[in-house]
């Protein structure tokens, strides 16, 4: 503790150092709350999403775990909700567009992406249909194989006054089909670009003159619609040689296929045998007529005999090509000596040419968000709807509130395949254990039944019986070579001792006493 008489200097220089320390250790807040965005919905609460009442909408969602649920396949489902601050103005300041969705049954054939509906004083959200207006729809849509990340603007033309869809030309692949939760990003900025992320990772970004099609701006220049193709003009580049002849060998009239003549009929093909015989089962219908339908036949089958051999009915050699053939001779092609290229019309400025270098402003402003999709599977989960003009936002939301989500979901997956892998292997075990069950005797029965439960809730104890059994069979063959040498020892030992046989040594000591 600090007396009464401790320097003041001291004292600040402790405070200073406790300040600094709570700055450090305090968490680092965003530029702006997720309150000043335009749009953030996490579906905790009440739901604020309403649904259309026009009769092609047959799908009910509902809010459930925190997520917009559409329960149902083989449904359209129409709802909206209103930007809370008001319309968002394209052009003029960045625009994120952002939400997760999860196909948490799999991902066959549905619209997964979101309608961002133009602001409009007299819509109501009941009157939503599919032809309502939108500024910008975005997000993931698969039927079958095929499955992309949309991304279109609904562009006003400035000279026409008409409305056009501008595409994304090369959109993303989607990677739904694991049935997690992924988040989808779009970044419309002022400059006439564009990101588009999935899970937080850029997948495609560029400029919008040119990624987009149609393109928002018309060509300087088109085809002239009155300019035709002159009579004289030659684009065709080769032609058939005049000067060439047909050889004089060419034989136009030899056929493509000839008899085999080494083909022999095989021994037991039967010739008398007829190739169809009338149906034995059939029977002559109830209702048939003989004065109106004539006599009643029974229809011919094929011959179940013939089945039973190589064949029946006439025999002939089976067809193969004819080396000699040639078939109908063509003269050959050679370049055109007259040839001009391929024809095009001219170009002429084009009249409904504008130049537009803020394109967005040609954008309705976004009022409201809607789901409006056609589903062919069951269990799609939105959540964390965000519509910003902050980048930063769009951080902080993936940090906060899908991370966490996904790595808690990855996690699952993999104890579930764990535990699936483990249970086959339960499986394949009790299966092979199980075919010892017929060669227990009767009495070890309960035994050997205790014991097979024991092995199956310990694997391992299996595993380490298959891993250690080739050294057990490698030791125990190694122990009976060894003992088959020594025993082949000892026995010719044995022998010589019983037949006095002379030994290496004995012939050894003979040697000595000679000398």
């Amino acid at each position: 503790m600090l007396s009464r008489q401790s320097p003041a200097w001291i004292v600040s220089l402790i405070c200073v150092a406790t300040l600094v320390s709570t700055a450090l250790v305090a968490p680092v807040q965003s530029s702006e709350s997720l309150n000043e965005a335009e749009l953030f919905d996490t579906f905790s609460g009440q739901s604020s999403w309403i649904s259309s009442k026009n009769e092609q909408y047959n799908g009910e969602a509902k809010v459930e775990d925190g997520g917009l649920v559409l329960p149902t396949e083989a449904r359209r489902y129409g709802l909206t909700k209103t930007l809370t601050q008001g319309p968002v103005a394209l052009g003029s300041d960045p625009l994120v567009l952002q939400y997760d969705v999860k196909f948490s049954k799999g991902h066959g054939c549905s619209g997964g992406y979101l309608k961002f509906l133009s602001h409009d004083p007299n819509f109501k959200p009941q009157g939503l249909t599919d032809q309502t207006g939108y500024s910008v729809m975005f997000g993931p849509d698969k039927c079958g194989d095929s499955g992309k990340v949309h991304l279109i603007f609904r562009y006003k033309d400035k000279k026409t006054g008409e409305y056009e869809e501008k595409h994304l030309k090369s959109p993303p692949k989607i990677p739904t089909a694991d049935m997690g939760t992924h988040v989808f990003t779009a970044v419309i900025l002022p400059d006439n670009t564009y990101k588009v992320l999935v899970d937080g990772v850029v997948e495609q970004e560029g400029s919008l003159f040119e990624d987009f099609e149609p393109s928002f701006l018309p060509p300087k220049e088109i085809d002239d619609p009155e300019d035709t193709k002159p009579e004289d003009w030659v684009d065709e580049v080769k032609i058939p040689d005049p000067d060439a002849t047909k050889p004089d060998d060419w034989d136009e009239t030899l056929p493509a296929k000839i008899p085999d003549e080494s083909a022999t009929k095989p021994s037991d093909w039967d010739e008398d045998l007829p190739l169809e015989i009338t149906d034995p089962e059939a029977e002559e219908p109830e209702d048939w007529d003989e004065e109106e339908d004539g006599v009643w036949e029974a229809p011919m089958i094929p011959n179940p005999e013939c089945k039973k051999i190589s064949g029946c009915g006439p025999w002939s050699p089976p067809l193969i090509a004819n080396p000699d053939y040639k078939g109908k001779w063509m003269r050959p092609f050679i370049d055109n000596p007259e040839y001009k290229g391929p024809w095009s019309p001219r170009k002429i400025p084009n009249p409904d040419y504008f130049d537009d270098g803020s394109p967005l402003k040609s954008v309705a402003p976004i009022g409201a968000v809607s789901v409006e999709v056609w589903t062919m599977d069951s269990g799609i989960i939105f959540d964390n709807v965000l519509v910003s003009t902050n980048e930063d936002h769009s951080e902080e939301v993936i940090t906060k509130y899908w991370k966490p989500r996904a790595e808690e979901e990855k996690a699952e997956m993999a104890k579930a395949m764990a535990d699936a892998n483990k249970e086959s292997q339960a499986q394949f075990w009790r299966n092979l254990i199980s075919k010892v069950d017929p060669y227990v005797p009767e009495g070890a029965s309960p035994t050997w039944f205790m014991l097979k439960e024991y092995l199956m809730e310990n694997l391992i104890i299996l595993y380490v019986i298959v891993g250690l059994l080739p050294t057990f069979l490698v030791i125990m063959c190694f122990k009976m070579c060894v003992r088959t040498g020594g025993s082949k020892s000892e026995n010719d030992d044995a022998r010589r001792k019983k037949t006095d046989e002379a030994t290496p040594d004995d012939a050894a000591e003979e040697e000595e006493e000679e000398e």
